[in-house]
C-alpha cells in the first residue's frame, strides 16, 4: 500500500514537472513572437525615410528649375547689340565731322597729295604707286585730279570740315587690269568730310570708307 502511494506521487510530481516545463516552454515562444513583432513594426516605420527621399528630390526639381528664368537677360543684351549696330550703321558724315578739328583751306591748298591707301569696313588697301594718284585743291576753289593715265579739273567746296568735290572733268582711257583708277574716282565722289592728322590729308566719305593722303611737295595750277 506504501509502495502504490510512493508511485502515485511521483507521477503526480513528474506530471506537474512536465506541464511547468511545458508552460514555460510555450511562455518563452508568446514573448519571442512577440518580442519579433515591434522589429517588424520598425521596419514599417522607415517607409517616411522614402518619402524624404522623394520631398529631396522634389526640392531638387524646383532647383533645376530656378536656371530657366535668366532668359530676359539675354533678350535684353541682344536688344543692346542690335541697338549698337543700328546706331553704328546710322552713323553719317555729319557726325564724323562733328567730332573733327575745323581746316581751312591754307592747309590743303597749293599741295600735291598722294594716294597712300584707304580703309574700307576697318579693312586697309595700300596703293602700290601713290604718285600715280594725285588731288590738288587751289585757292580759287578749284581742283586737279591724277589717276594713273587719266587727269582732269573741277571744283571743291570746304566749310570747316566739310569737304565735297564736285563734277570733275577727267579722261576716260583704259589703265590696265592693275590699274585703281575706278576704286579712286568713286571714292573721291563720294567725299563728305577732311582733316588733317600728323600731316597726313584724310578724306571721309558718306559710305564709311577713309582715305589717306601724304605730302608730295607743292602743286602748280
Amino acid at each position: 500500500m506504501k509502495m502504490k502511494n510512493k508511485s502515485i506521487s511521483l507521477f503526480l510530481f513528474l506530471t506537474i514537472g512536465i506541464i511547468t516545463i511545458v508552460s514555460f516552454s510555450l511562455g518563452c515562444t508568446e514573448q519571442g513572437e512577440n518580442s519579433s513583432k515591434p522589429v517588424e513594426n520598425i521596419s514599417l516605420q522607415t517607409e517616411p525615410v522614402a518619402n524624404t527621399s522623394e520631398s529631396v528630390a522634389n526640392s531638387s526639381e524646383s532647383v533645376v528649375n530656378i536656371p530657366q528664368q535668366p532668359e530676359p537677360v539675354e533678350n535684353i543684351s541682344s536688344q543692346s547689340g542690335s541697338s549698337g549696330g543700328a546706331s553704328s550703321q546710322s552713323e553719317s558724315s555729319e557726325d564724323i565731322s562733328q567730332q573733327l578739328e575745323p581746316i581751312s583751306a591754307d592747309n590743303i591748298t597749293s599741295i600735291k597729295w598722294f594716294w597712300g591707301g584707304y580703309k574700307h569696313s576697318d579693312k586697309y588697301t595700300p596703293v602700290p604707286n601713290p604718285e600715280n594718284y594725285t588731288l590738288a585743291f587751289f585757292s580759287d576753289g578749284t581742283c586737279y585730279v591724277k589717276a594713273e593715265c587719266n587727269s582732269g579739273s573741277g571744283s571743291y567746296t570746304l566749310e570747316e570740315n566739310n569737304l565735297t568735290i564736285d563734277s570733275t572733268a577727267i579722261t576716260l582711257m583704259a589703265c590696265g587690269p592693275d590699274s585703281m583708277d575706278p576704286e579712286y574716282m568713286e571714292l573721291l565722289a563720294g567725299v563728305k568730310s577732311a582733316t588733317i592728322e600728323d600731316g597726313q590729308l584724310i578724306l571721309y566719305s558718306s559710305e564709311g570708307d577713309t582715305m589717306f593722303f601724304t605730302n608730295g611737295g607743292q602743286a602748280e595750277q
